[in-house]
């Protein structure tokens, strides 16, 4: 009885050939080439979903306004919390209270583009340490097909240039905190004063 392999060389040297004593297979390098392609696919198709890239662009973003709006040797006039807290919720449109501690001064409350989408900042300082809070309660900066980019509770921080951010959502809006401090100063912070 003969056995289900094809033990005929003949054939064996036309499906493959050899090149400097490799053999050479061209079904199988057409599937291995195809899944190969369809990996890195989904691997980009992953890698670009994951919105890494998207913070990046946030993060610059939001430290060009921070180096902006601080230039060297210049000095505020700081103003009253609750006054500061009454224009910043009518600028962000989110119900957000401004922290009631001897340590936080804010010193400017505006309107800004950030992302091509309106929102408010806060310059404030702490315990001597400058820093800047964004809020766009208009479109999640992140994403427009869920909730919320990321689920409540949940932060993205890090470091760019030698400022520190912090990124979250909470109450319906986007909130990114830059600063000159480590990044762990800025986190705990925003742990502290503003969840």
């Amino acid at each position: 009885m003969r056995s289900a392999t094809n033990r005929d060389p003949a054939r064996r040297l036309r499906d493959a050939s050899s090149l400097l004593g490799l053999e050479f297979r061209p079904r199988l390098t057409v599937v291995l080439v195809f899944l190969t392609l369809m990996v890195a696919v989904v691997g980009w198709r992953i890698a670009r979903d994951t919105g890494a890239r998207r913070v990046d662009v946030l993060a610059h973003e939001a430290i060009l306004l921070f180096d902006a709006d601080s230039p060297a040797g210049a000095t505020r006039e700081p103003l009253a919390v609750a006054d500061a807290e009454k224009v910043f919720r009518g600028l962000a449109a989110v119900p957000m209270d401004l922290p009631r501690d001897d340590d936080f001064v804010p010193v400017e409350v505006r309107r800004v583009t950030f992302s091509k989408r309106p929102a408010a900042s806060l310059r404030f300082l702490y315990a001597g340490d400058a820093y800047l809070l964004v809020v766009s309660a208009r479109d999640r900066l992140l994403g427009n097909g869920f909730p919320s980019a990321f689920p409540e509770g949940s932060f993205v921080s890090g470091e760019r240039g030698g400022k520190s951010f912090v990124l979250w959502d909470r109450e319906g809006a986007s909130c990114i905190l830059v600063s000159d401090v480590d990044v762990t100063q800025a986190f705990d912070l925003v742990r502290r004063l503003f969840t």
